[in-house]
């Protein structure tokens, strides 16, 4: 095979039955190394550089530093290195030191955590909320710690999958309605009440890989219809989606309504960490019993500083919000123009379908010689017929940067024979 051939086989193709456990490892590292040699590896690229909508990256084929447009961060409105931000967490460091040495029931809450927790309580219109080491954690614990032998999680299909293993993890049982389907997670509803006792209707706000908006309202509706709670997930609607960022409980008028509200703190609020926020009793119940957040060491001071600032500046900046939307309806519009498939996005993660996995590599190649950080998303990660590059939109790039993307997607277009 040449240079320029990607290997026909799937990076994550099934590995055949072994009594050894390694032998998956045996089998999955050669074809890793197959597409590293060809140059068709885009995933862990070096930044050495912030995280922004211009980065230097080293070259993984030359090992040289290189400037890149960055369309691969969930930094949308570029908090990582507001002034604010920056200037909160460095004065947190001088204060209280690097690491906070404990997990937070024990000694690991300061009072800056303290006062995030209030802030994002207060964000949301919530009574309380519970800060997690990371959004996975928040999930995974949540859902752990809230469902019980009987009880059963109706979960939209394309629902993030620490979601999903949340549910793994609990004594309840999973099933799925199809995507958006309100017709179909009524019929789900129905069923459950026959079969199960406590029932948990899971989404994300802004489905993290098609770009797309839950229907909160008509979700809300079925659940007090059929006596049953509703999380929604908000990692990428934070920021993104309401009148002032709140996200999709404020997008459908639905403030402080919603029983479970979980997000993560790494996507527009650029930091690390995950929440949970709601009613108060939930939330000390879920922060005594969730395993994830008993057991793991509380996030540092210094970025629990800088994430009360970010939400200030959440709500309170309404240029950044709107700069955000701006730059998503003209990419959007552009991408639409060139006959791009972007599977219903009207947020800032834009996906754009090529189904044929050797193709898509071969387009992140090319946009990667261009100087354009662009990823890949393939099975597992969606189904198998649904690959597509994962481009994500920042209030920070300009309009010349966002044509510079266009104009190389519309040559490789071409090039490639993208339908």
């Amino acid at each position: 095979m040449s240079d320029n051939e990607a290997t026909t086989e799937s990076l994550y193709e099934p590995p055949p039955e072994s009594n050894d456990i390694t032998e998956k490892a045996r089998f999955f590292y050669p074809k890793l190394l197959d597409i590293q040699q060809k140059g068709h590896y885009t995933y862990r690229r070096t930044l050495a550089s912030p995280s922004q909508h211009r980065v230097t990256t080293v070259d993984p084929a030359t090992g040289a530093k290189r400037e890149m447009l960055m369309f691969a961060s969930n930094n949308y409105l570029g908090l990582s290195t507001h002034p604010r931000v920056v200037e909160a967490a460095k004065k947190a460091v001088v204060d209280y030191g690097y690491g906070t040495g404990s997990v937070a029931l024990l000694s690991g809450t300061s009072e800056v955590h303290r006062r995030l927790e209030q802030k994002i309580a207060e964000f949301y219109r919530c009574e309380s909320a519970v800060v997690f080491p990371t959004g996975y954690q928040a999930n995974v614990g949540t859902i752990q710690a809230m469902i019980g032998a009987g009880d059963v999680v109706l979960s939209d299909m394309y629902a993030h999958a620490s979601l999903i293993d949340g549910v793994k993890l609990s004594e309840g049982s999973l099933k799925y309605f199809q995507h958006n389907d309100m017709v179909h997670l009524e019929q789900m509803l129905n069923r459950a009440s026959r079969f199960f006792k406590g029932k948990l209707i899971v989404v994300d706000g802004v489905f993290s890989m098609d770009g797309d908006i839950a229907p909160l309202d008509e979700i809300q509706k079925l659940a007090k219809a059929y006596g049953a709670a509703v999380l929604v997930d908000e990692a990428h609607a934070v920021g993104m989606i309401g009148a002032t960022g709140r996200g999709s409980a404020e997008h459908f008028g639905l403030d402080g309504q919603i029983d479970l509200t979980i997000g993560t703190l790494s996507k527009a609020p650029s930091g690390i960490g995950g929440y949970l926020t709601g009613k108060a009793e939930i939330v000390e119940y879920v922060r005594h019993f969730a395993r994830s957040y008993i057991f793991s060491t509380s996030i540092p001071v210094s970025v629990a500083a800088g994430l009360i600032e970010v939400f200030d500046i959440i709500e309170h900046d309404a240029e950044l919000r709107n700069q955000l939307r701006s730059n998503v309806d003209y990419l959007l519009a552009g991408f639409h123009k060139l006959g791009f498939h972007t599977f219903g996005s009207s947020t800032a993660i834009i996906p754009v379908l090529i189904a044929d996995d050797i193709k898509l590599r071969k387009v992140c190649k090319a946009l990667h010689e261009r100087g354009i950080f662009a990823t890949p998303v393939t099975f597992p990660a969606v189904a198998k017929g649904r690959s597509r590059i994962r481009f994500s939109v920042m209030a920070t790039h300009t309009r010349e940067e966002l044509d510079t993307l266009l104009n190389a997607m519309s040559e490789l277009k071409q090039t490639f024979d993208l339908s």
